[in-house]
């Protein structure tokens, strides 16, 4: 993918947590979609003026803060705790996996894809993204992990100027990898497709580039599709590969 459509926030401080025995930490690593910051250059280029997911009205509306409050309605007797980690590209996605495992996460949310879907990077994804996932099962704490699909809208013809030339190519690809690597490895894949040509899902922003991402309706789409698979993943045993379609 071309670096057309954003900068990914710094990752959250972990150097200084210690978690309780009461708590349940939920890490999210992911690109723009998941948490995107702002500048001067991203207010004058984007109009993109806030730190949430991109395109989200506000942090509270995005797919990662939406999920974290539902899975604390559930658990009740637990203090539901979101770290954001390094996301991007899975190549660079790795790079702090070892000093994320510091925050002893219960669950781990891996969104991604999105700029890897361009020739120069879809031909290492696979084996990318195995070592990604292989590494933060490897964690100490054994979190579980949920790995959301990539995001392709087709819906408006702007976005084809946000993206690489053979970026819908290369998407397909990468989901049929991303399910391909979930049924290996045992996690729960959530497709977020079914969600991306849905107007009423995009559309929101001062520039295309925002537009693109899924909007406040969108990220409930995610958090939503997130949550029925966490719920099903909690209360099954053998999760061979889940995939919410």
């Amino acid at each position: 993918m071309s670096n057309k459509l954003s900068f990914v926030e710094n990752i959250s401080d972990k150097r200084n947590f210690v978690k309780n025995p009461h708590d349940y930490v939920i890490l999210f690593k992911g690109n723009s979609i998941t948490r995107h910051g702002f500048n001067e250059l991203t207010i004058e280029k984007l109009g993109w003026d806030h730190i949430s997911g991109m395109a989200a009205s506000s942090s509270a509306y995005d797919y990662a803060h939406l999920f974290t409050k539902m899975v604390q309605k559930e658990l009740l007797n637990r203090q539901v705790k979101l770290f954001f980690g390094r996301g991007g590209r899975p190549d660079l996605a790795i790079a702090d996996v070892e000093a994320e495992t510091a925050l002893n996460p219960d669950l781990v949310i891996v969104q991604g894809g999105e700029h890897s879907a361009c020739y120069t990077h879809v031909v290492n994804f696979e084996s990318d993204y195995l070592k990604l996932i292989s590494a933060i099962k490897d964690m100490p704490s054994q979190p579980q992990i949920i790995a959301i699909g990539i995001w392709n809208p087709r819906s408006r013809p702007e976005f084809a100027t946000c993206t690489a030339k053979e970026y819908d190519e290369c998407a397909k690809r990468i989901e049929k990898i991303q399910r391909q690597i979930a049924t290996a490895m045992n996690i729960c894949f959530v497709a977020v497709s079914p969600y991306e040509n849905d107007f009423s899902n995009t559309g929101t922003g001062k520039n295309p580039e925002v537009r693109w991402h899924p909007n406040d309706n969108g990220m409930k789409c995610y958090s939503k599709a997130a949550f029925s698979a966490w719920k099903y993943c909690l209360n099954s045993i053998d999760t061979i590969g889940m995939k919410l379609t």
